[in-house]
Parts: C-alpha cells; sequence; structure tokens
C-alpha cells in the first residue's frame, strides 16, 4: 500500500506554476495581437469604404460612375501621390481618423497612416482578390505590432479594398 503525506502536490504544483503562468502569458498576448490586427483591419476597411464614395459629381450627372481624378495609380502613399492625391488624401484623413478612434498600444496613428498604400483603378480591375468593373480602390498597411508582454512583435500585411456602390437603373 501506498502510503500519502502532506506536501506530496507541492513539488508538482512547482513545476506546473512556470509553465501554467508562461501560457496564460502567450495566450493574453496572441489575444491582444489578434484584437490589434482585427481594429487595424476595420479601420483600413472603413477608410476605403468612405473614400471610394468620392465620386466624380460630373459623370454622376450623366448616369455614370467615376471617382474623383480618372489617373490609375498603383502603390501610392499620401506623400507621393501623383495624380491621385484628391483621393489618396480623402482616404488618408478618413484612415488616420479611424486609427485614433481604435487607440491601440504603442501604436503612432500619423506615422502608421502615413505608411498606408493606396492603389486606385478609376477604371475598375482587380487587387487583393476583389474584381470590379465599377471603380475600386485598395489598400495595404503593413504596422509593426508589440505585444504586452514583449515576447515578440509581428507585421502582418493588411489589406482592404472598395468598389463604388452600383447605380441603381430607373
Amino acid at each position: 500500500m501506498c502510503r500519502r503525506h502532506s506536501g506530496q502536490a507541492l513539488p508538482l504544483l512547482a513545476l506546473m506554476l512556470p509553465v501554467l503562468t508562461l501560457f496564460v502569458m502567450v495566450v493574453i498576448e496572441l489575444a491582444n495581437l489578434w484584437l490589434a490586427v482585427a481594429l487595424l483591419e476595420d479601420a483600413l476597411q472603413q477608410a476605403t469604404r468612405s473614400a471610394v464614395q468620392q465620386i466624380e459629381y460630373a459623370a454622376l450627372a450623366r448616369n455614370d460612375q467615376a471617382l474623383r481624378g480618372n489617373r490609375t495609380c498603383q502603390a501610392v502613399t499620401i506623400h507621393a501621390a501623383g495624380q491621385c492625391a484628391a483621393i489618396v488624401q480623402v482616404a488618408h484623413h478618413f484612415l488616420l481618423a479611424n486609427l485614433q478612434a481604435a487607440k491601440l498600444n504603442g501604436v503612432d496613428p500619423v506615422k502608421l497612416a502615413a505608411t498606408a498604400r493606396w492603389t486606385v483603378l478609376p477604371q475598375g480591375g482587380a487587387c487583393d482578390r476583389v474584381a470590379s468593373s465599377t471603380p475600386l480602390l485598395c489598400a495595404e498597411l503593413q504596422p509593426t505590432l508589440r505585444g504586452l508582454f514583449g515576447l515578440g512583435e509581428v507585421r502582418p500585411r493588411i489589406h482592404a479594398a472598395d468598389t463604388i456602390d452600383r447605380l441603381g437603373r430607373p
């Protein structure tokens, strides 16, 4: 027969406590990073959704759809917007407002918004697995995120794309 002595669980607890603590820290770290990526995805998607609605009203009067500015711009930033400065400026403004509202720890909204790359396709096209025959606005963001406990950093590539709502024919 096996005799039970008091304190037999203490060595087991001493061995398992660091493992359990590390496990809980990793779960919290991953959940925090997942939440930050989800907030950034939402901010970028809402910025493209709002900015793509900046339509050319002369085209709308002809019952047509067009973005402000009729040039195609690939992977432009706010600092080098080129021919698509009008639409990129609006998109940047919406993204900056969304990032400031998200209040992510350790992320500077102004610096992050300045790194966004915008693709303007006024005749439609395809980007980020989205294809459309109507004007399309796409965005890409690659932030550097650090967790709460500093166990590492991740650089997710976040994409968003949106198109002008289709006109209903009377």
